[in-house]
């Protein structure tokens, strides 16, 4: 093994990298001296933390904050890190009496991390006295939850402060944590009285939460900080622990990848169970190849095609992107019609980059119907539905965003890069069949000729042979050359057997084993 023939000193420097807690356990067991430059059981407890609003769960967190602050090479440890409270109402914070008895030298210590997180003057104070609480129960408040009026969910006090104590840890862990590659987190900020909608964005002695100020201030500057600098990838948790959780839930997704989207090692952004908001405030746009995120995956959610075009815009590259819908109940049973048009028109400028696509919403494209697929009145019925989305969007700056792209064309096989691709049948042949400025006439094709070269793996969903002869053309004239070996590509699913397309869950009481399960709890 030629890494084992390096000196010690190079092992040592190169150990280090090796994000994969299974790759480094592997190599561990290559040999002792290796075992004891690995130190898997002191990683494997800084590899992942997680901050829960929980009393045993915040001490715990703070306990690991006070070891790397004593030995910082710890920090080098930390991949990821959880964080589970998001804001639930705006609220000053309320310095209270410190409940955790530290000696001088690590009070020391605990105040000159802050510092070097970018805390001053009179936010050093704050953030201090909520790192030095140990319970989530502010000492003397009243323990009877605030109700909202006419509904039946409450927000106790302890839930508030909470937030700000399990934010403060959080935010000191990011900054100690310069390897940290991974963060999964929910929205940090509160928009419960539209704290960001509208005007100019906040300035910083306005953000009152540390973790949501600690973000934007690095995301603001991120050459002049140490931390992040290799963040990689976030995940958004749409918290819904004082909602229904069979239904799918908003957070402003936008404005949290505006948190990130300047760091210099940023590639990819996720959530599950993402709906809009609906209360009438106008969404944030984002300004147009601005965001160094590459990889967007938005599954089990049910989105406007305008809040996923304003994503797409804001891609300076766009290597991989990803939405679904299903496994929740849409509040109010309307459903969040998918505009293919406007989409592939959004995804235009990135032929040269895009190397992934997976679209799971053909439920949600009603004209893509077998027993009606007809070129003419496919576009006829996608003009009208153009149409509505415009009229209907009062935002001026949507408007705008719109008709930025609106001259934009293309076809499935100018994606020059594509490698994997996934989509229903239906939006599969009008990919393929491109689309025009002002619907030029297409030529008749059938699909390989109309495919990447560069394509690997095709997945085709909602197809059922004998439902649409146009369809079975396509598909006949795609297995013939497959079968010849003509194709580039090494694999096709969802021709032999049927790959329905995910629906919106009707009915989350009769249907529960359709409804998503989250990967990360959210504890209360």
């Amino acid at each position: 093994m030629v890494f084992l023939s390096l000196p010690l000193e190079i092992q040592a420097m190169v150990i280090p990298r090796l994000s994969s807690i299974g790759d480094l356990a592997a190599l561990s067991q290559s040999c002792r001296s290796i075992h004891r430059l690995c130190d898997m059981k002191t990683r494997e407890r800084f590899y992942q933390i997680r901050v829960d609003p929980k009393d045993y769960s915040i001490n715990k967190t703070f306990d690991l904050v006070m070891e790397i602050l004593k030995n910082p090479t710890l920090g080098n440890y930390v991949w990821e890190i959880v964080q589970t409270r998001q804001p639930s109402m705006e609220r000053d914070y309320v310095q209270t009496a410190e409940q955790r008895d530290l000696s001088a030298g690590d009070r020391d210590l605990l105040r000159a991390a802050v510092r070097k997180a970018g805390f001053t003057g009179s936010q050093e104070n704050v953030v201090l006295n909520m790192l030095m609480q140990n319970t989530t129960k502010p000492p003397g408040e009243n323990r009877e939850p605030f109700r909202f009026p006419n509904t039946a969910y409450g927000y106790d006090h302890g839930q508030i402060h909470g937030t700000f104590i399990a934010q403060a840890l959080a935010a000191i862990l990011i900054s100690v944590s310069p390897n940290l590659e991974s963060l999964v987190m929910t929205q940090p900020f509160s928009v419960f009285s539209g704290f960001y909608r509208g005007g100019e964005r906040p300035q910083d002695d306005n953000v009152l939460f540390p973790l949501d100020r600690l973000l934007r201030r690095a995301n603001a500057k991120p050459a002049s900080i140490p931390y992040l600098q290799n963040l990689r990838k976030v995940y958004m948790i749409v918290d819904n622990r004082n909602l229904d959780d069979r239904f799918y839930m908003a957070i402003d997704f936008l404005e949290c990848a505006m948190l990130f989207d300047c760091l210099p090692s940023i590639e990819s952004i996720s959530t599950d169970a993402l709906c809009d908001d609906e209360s009438g405030e106008a969404r944030v746009v984002l300004e147009p190849r601005s965001s160094n995120i590459s990889r967007i995956y938005i599954n089990h959610s049910a989105l406007q095609t305008t809040f996923l075009v304003s994503l797409i815009q804001s891609c300076k590259v766009l290597r991989e992107f990803q939405y679904a819908i299903g496994g929740r109940c849409v509040l109010g049973g309307w459903s969040a019609p998918f505009n293919a048009r406007t989409f592939i028109k959004s995804i235009c400028p990135h032929k040269d980059t895009l190397e992934v696509l997976d679209i799971d919403a053909e439920h949600n494209m009603h004209y893509f119907h077998p027993s009606y697929f007809e070129e003419d009145r496919v576009d006829q019925e996608i003009d009208q539905e153009q149409r509505a989305l415009e009229s209907d969007n009062d935002d001026d700056d949507e408007r705008q965003m719109l008709r930025s792209f609106s001259s934009n064309s293309g076809s499935l096989k100018e994606f020059r890069t594509l490698k994997r691709l996934s989509v229903g049948i239906g939006f599969l042949v009008y990919f393929a069949m491109g689309v025009r400025e002002n619907n030029e006439p297409r030529q008749p094709f059938l699909l390989p000729e109309a495919l990447p070269e560069s394509l690997e793996y095709l997945c085709i969903r909602g197809y059922e042979k004998g439902k649409c002869k146009k369809w079975d053309a396509h598909i006949d004239a795609l297995v013939a050359s497959f079968v010849s070996g003509s194709s580039g590509i090494k694999e096709i699913t969802g021709i032999e057997e049927i790959i329905p397309n995910s629906e919106d869950v009707d009915d989350p009481d009769d249907n529960k084993d359709l409804l998503w399960i989250p990967i990360y709890s959210i504890d209360d």
